[in-house]
Order: C-alpha cells, then sequence, then structure tokens
C-alpha cells in the first residue's frame, strides 16, 4: 500500500470517525434525558463528553492534514442507532429500556474503540506518532466507559431478576 493510498484511507477514517462522534454525543445527550436509573444517567453525561473530546480530537487531526471536516455521514453509528432505538421501542418497562439505552452506548462504544485502535496502525505508518498516541488514549477511554455500562447493565438486570 503506498503512503498515498494509506493517507487517503487514513482521512476517510477522520472524516467517519468525526461522523461518529458527532452522532454518539447527540445519542448520548438524548440518553441522559431517557435513562431513569442514576447510575445510567451519570454513564450518559460522561459518554456525551467524551464523544465531544473525540469529535473535536477528529477535527483537529483532520486541520493538521489541511482538510476540513466534511458532512460524510458514518452509517456503522447510525445502524447502531436504528438498532438501539427498535430495542427502545419493545422494551415494555423503564428498567429494560434503560438496559436497551445503554446497550445502545455499548455498541457504538465498542464500535469507536476498535475503529480508533485499528487507526493507530495507520497514524504510525503516516509518522502522526502525537495523533497514533491520541488515538489510543480515545479507544482506551470508550473501552473504560463500555466497561462501566456493562456493570450498570448487569447491577439493573440483577435488580429486575430478584
Amino acid at each position: 500500500m503506498s503512503h498515498d493510498t494509506i493517507k487517503t484511507w487514513y482521512i476517510a477514517g477522520l472524516q467517519a470517525y468525526r461522523s461518529a462522534s458527532e452522532q454518539g454525543k447527540a445519542a448520548a445527550s438524548r440518553a441522559e434525558g431517557q435513562f431513569k436509573d442514576p447510575q445510567f444517567k451519570k454513564l450518559a453525561g460522561e459518554g456525551a463528553a467524551l464523544c465531544s473530546r473525540q469529535q473535536q480530537a477528529m477535527i483537529d487531526f483532520l486541520k493538521e492534514l489541511d482538510t476540513q471536516p466534511n458532512d460524510f455521514k458514518d452509517r456503522i453509528q447510525a445502524g447502531i442507532a436504528e438498532g438501539t432505538e427498535m430495542s427502545v421501542k419493545a422494551a415494555q418497562d423503564d428498567e429494560t429500556r434503560d438496559v436497551a439505552i445503554g446497550f445502545g452506548a455499548r455498541a457504538g462504544l465498542t464500535y469507536v474503540a476498535t475503529a480508533f485502535q485499528c487507526h493507530v496502525t495507520y497514524a504510525k505508518a503516516l509518522g502522526l506518532s502525537k495523533q497514533a498516541e491520541e488515538f489510543e488514549c480515545l479507544s482506551q477511554e470508550s473501552k473504560a466507559l463500555e466497561e462501566r455500562y456493562a456493570k450498570a447493565a448487569e447491577s439493573a438486570v440483577g435488580k429486575q431478576a430478584a
């Protein structure tokens, strides 16, 4: 793969991740208002803040490469949102709805954590060590938040089953 091909692919990824982060921030903000469980509400607030930092990082990375953000819409994150909405509509009580929203958050966080980790490789290949480090940090933050959501869901389901 040539340097130019890698750079083109890398920039396309930045555009997608900017969009995914923007969608994630909007979803987390909505979820914060929808959750009934205070622990889930807190996690949604953290998610909105994380997605905002991720979005700004992608914009900054694009600018470093003399590229402006475009109107690309990340279809993977949009699909996660669509699936989450379907799960929420199927939920028959507040607790199940909270778990369904939390599952959507977990899916979105897992997607970006994996995508960011993959982009570490490309950033390093392009000599963008600072961006590689930031991708690594953002990936780890996403994984940590996903794990906190998993614990909250486990607790919520345990309460339902009791």
